[in-house]
């Protein structure tokens, strides 16, 4: 007899893309691989309506308490991004002041 454990949806850290179907190969206790192959090939038999099923699923399941979802990730990295090329631009070029410049003479031959 099968005890009742509370286990929750929710998307994976085993992720490919947003750890949908990494949550589900979990819940199910399945290979995450496994899964996936099969979600490709019915895909591809269904003329591409898993894309729109993963992507509802993507928006609609939550992530694991403590982990940042998919656009929370994005979010997060566009940030880091910024603020690595604020500093490469703070530290890659270095600023002179108080300098008078002034023409080259001019040679007359």
């Amino acid at each position: 007899m099968k005890t009742k454990t509370n286990r929750k949806l929710t998307k994976s850290n085993d992720r490919v893309f947003a750890g949908v179907l990494g949550g589900i190969a979990e819940y199910l206790q399945w290979n995450a691989t496994v899964l996936r192959v099969l979600f490709v090939l019915l895909t591809i038999v269904s003329h591409g309506a898993g894309i729109l099923v993963y992507l509802l699923l993507m928006t609609i399941m939550p992530s694991k308490p403590g982990n940042a979802g998919f656009f929370e990730q994005i979010r997060q990295a566009g940030q880091a991004g910024s603020e690595q090329s604020t500093a490469r631009q703070s530290h890659g070029r270095k600023e002179i002041h108080n300098v008078h410049e002034e023409d080259e003479p001019h040679h007359q031959d």
